[in-house]
């Protein structure tokens, strides 16, 4: 994880050095629009747009994991109580007949 963010912040270092050493003024169209800007103001809205859609993707991410972690630690759960159950009657089991013998005994 610590990788990852210093990864990301070489990353934005570059981007915005790229950025302002490119700063002359452009015409962008986009659809029925058109203004004037900085190519380093389209530069860093596009990584900052990148930046946030990505995280917006990561977070959808976690958040199906993290459920399937809520889903999966639930079927442990039962399962877990299924086994004590089945190892409960399993001993239940070996007692009934040692108890039938003392029984057959003591008639």
């Amino acid at each position: 994880m610590v990788v990852y963010v210093i990864l990301a912040l070489v990353f934005a270092v570059f981007v915005a050095l790229f950025a302002v050493q490119n700063a002359t003024q452009i015409t962008v169209t986009f659809l029925a629009w058109q203004w004037n800007t900085s190519v380093a103001v389209v530069i860093l809205g596009a990584a900052a747009f990148g930046a946030a859609f990505g995280g917006l993707l990561a977070l959808v991410r976690e958040i199906q994991l993290k459920l399937r972690l809520r889903g999966a630690e639930g079927r442990v759960r039962r399962l877990e109580n299924l086994l004590e159950e089945a190892e409960a009657a399993k001993l239940r089991a070996r007692e009934l007949p040692s108890e039938a013998g003392s029984a057959k005994e003591q008639l």
